[in-house]
């Protein structure tokens, strides 16, 4: 008989009391910190969520916000252990409103096909025949009718808990909460392999660079990828954005790149062209080009390595040669400005007298 030591065995091994505070009550109530970017003066500071578990990647908690209906990982987290009573009792509150509405339903394709079968019924003629045989065997189709032709199921109906369930697993099937912290990891994850491969497939459809032999003597900058979660208004997040960029600060001036003055619109000249607008009662659109570094032609002659993840297997020394520019040149801004400038000039548009930009 070996004498109880009561203790734990993380007491055992690490020789003190293990620190029990950062254990939560799993459902109870929690309010998240509301970090949006542009929080105004009456907006609320928090959201009211659902503590559903830990991270697997860093030390935040998970937790299902309510009003976004998403699941959300934040180390800025007040909980209420005590309310877990009140969230089991809306729980049920939902499970009764949800079954009275499941009685109230009426089938109306079944009643449609009763009426039919009476309707059939009323215009067949019986015939009586004679019994001579009893058949024990009967073929499948005397018994269950036509295998073929569809039947009607009664549909599955879900309580509130496993309504919240299947939000949260719709959610997580169209995009990734982590970002990835280089390549490696996002090669772990299939909603990032996506984005990654999506944005390659914006480089073929813009015709960005063309694989080639490595020439001698030349400068060949870096990519890498970035990785960045898309949020909308409320601070869910709504898309998965990779991004291939060089690395500019290793391109040689004079060799990779000349000029990289691009001017931008001063204040005043769009209060003022606001200003107009509002005067001539004229209607004023926003738009956004969709990777616009993309679409500029490059005056000089670059080199950049092949996408981490994404090395041509069969050319694995070769490099790319950049037709258009890429995020992360030092030229990209001024390429963008002079290509956006000459479609504006081409289609009938006048630059100003006083700022030319």
């Amino acid at each position: 008989m070996r004498k109880a030591l009561l203790k734990t065995p993380y007491e055992l091994w690490k020789g003190k009391t293990p620190n029990l505070s950062y254990f939560r009550v799993l459902g109870c109530r929690c309010f998240i910190l509301n970090d949006k970017d542009q929080l105004r003066k009456f907006d609320s500071r928090s959201d009211e969520g659902i503590f559903l578990g830990y991270s697997g990647n860093s030390s935040a908690f998970r937790v299902f916000n309510l009003r976004s209906k998403m699941i959300m990982e934040s180390v800025n987290v007040v909980f209420d252990d005590r309310s877990i009573a009140a969230i089991e009792d809306s729980l049920i509150l939902h499970e009764a409103e949800l079954k009275n509405s499941a009685e109230e339903e009426v089938d109306i394709t079944l009643e449609n096909a009763e009426d039919k079968e009476e309707e059939m019924s009323d215009k067949a003629v019986e015939v009586r025949h004679p019994v001579t045989q009893v058949h024990r065997n009967h073929s499948s189709s005397d018994l269950i009718g036509d295998i073929t032709e569809g039947r009607k199921t009664r549909g599955i109906k879900l309580n509130f808990k496993q309504m919240v369930s299947m939000a949260i697993i719709q959610f997580e099937c169209f995009v990734s909460v982590i970002e990835p912290r280089n390549h490696l990891e996002a090669l772990k994850d299939a909603d990032w392999i996506i984005s990654m491969e999506e944005e390659l497939e914006e480089f073929v459809r813009n015709d960005v660079w063309e694989l080639v032999p490595l020439p001698d003597g030349v400068n060949v900058v870096g990519i890498k990828w970035i990785f960045k979660n898309k949020t909308d208004d409320a601070g869910s997040i709504v898309r998965n954005k990779s991004r291939l960029v060089a690395q500019g600060y290793s391109q040689v001036e004079g060799v990779d790149f000349d000029e990289t003055f691009a001017p931008v619109a001063r204040l005043e000249s769009i209060r003022l062209f606001l200003g107009m607008a509002c005067i001539l009662n004229f209607k004023v659109y926003q738009m956004d080009v969709k990777s616009a570094f993309l679409n500029d032609i490059l005056q000089e002659e670059v080199y950049v390595a092949q996408p981490k993840g994404f090395e041509d297997p069969t050319y694995p020394d070769y490099v790319y040669k950049l037709k258009k520019a890429l995020y992360g040149l030092k030229q990209a801004p001024r390429a963008w400005y002079e290509h956006l400038t000459k479609f504006l000039i081409d289609t009938g548009y006048v630059r100003g007298t006083v700022d030319k930009t």
